[in-house]
């Protein structure tokens, strides 16, 4: 079962990293990403790209783009490129082909993440680390860490479920681009919020601890995931796929 998901999976990274005959062009994209966020918005915003907490926030954001762009293509570019017969006619079961594509696109989501936040600290620290080596407080990386590998996992299990029942790459792209711009609503109407509300709410959390808030937060994405992804294993069938 293990082997499986990982043969699904490498196959599936492959194709994302070489997709049809645009394989220059895939790692061209990936080149203007790194150089975007690892080298131009952190020679921008200096040191306090490196040593402000409120960057993980950025990390964790970043995962959740990075994987909403490919996830689109697992089971509707299949479907489109008239693929998706073959692959479930394999010995491979219902189980080994959703958690390896899953896999695939959390592991190039958190991948992704890491490198240009290695790719950050060391553009950081040759434009502003004349008086010593800069590096990320332990505490935003070990949070930066977990939650791009978590957002990822969120990312990628909304993106299988839309991707499971889209009818092309296209509508499934434009069904995420929606399902972003309404996790992220609430944080584009801060700014209309009354103060005194935004008051008493920093009133309370000065009482809460951050990791209490971080602990949370992370259990609660898990909950979360766990439930797509059950909805996911509940949806795919393989009969009803093939005669989709």
């Amino acid at each position: 079962m293990i082997a499986d998901i990982l043969t699904v999976a490498g196959k599936e990274l492959r194709e994302i990293f070489t997709f049809g005959d645009s394989r220059g062009r895939s790692k061209f994209s990936l080149l203007i990403l790194v150089l975007i966020f690892g080298i131009v918005f952190p020679l921008q915003n200096g040191r306090e790209w490196v040593e402000s907490p409120i960057n993980i926030m950025v990390w964790a954001w970043m995962p959740f783009l990075w994987v909403s762009g490919v996830v689109a293509d697992l089971f509707a570019g299949e479907r489109e490129r008239h693929t998706l017969e073959a692959l479930l006619a394999t010995r491979l079961s219902d189980q080994a082909i959703l958690f390896g594509k899953l896999l695939a696109a959390l592991t190039y989501g958190f991948t992704l993440t890491w490198v240009i936040m290695i790719v950050s600290l060391i553009t950081v620290n040759i434009g502003f680390g004349r008086e010593g080596l800069l590096f990320y407080p332990w505490d935003t990386m070990l949070g930066a860490l977990v939650f791009s590998i978590l957002i990822s996992g969120l990312s990628g299990s909304i993106g299988v479920l839309v991707s499971l029942r889209a009818g092309s790459v296209r509508q499934a792209q434009q069904l995420m681009s929606t399902g972003m711009l309404v996790l992220f609503l609430p944080f584009m109407l801060i700014p209309f919020i009354p103060k005194s509300w935004l008051d008493a709410v920093e009133k309370v959390m000065v009482n809460v601890q951050p990791v209490q808030v971080v602990t949370w937060l992370a259990l609660g994405l898990l909950v979360v995931e766990a439930i797509l992804i059950a909805i996911a294993r509940r949806l795919f069938q393989r009969s009803k796929l093939i005669l989709d």
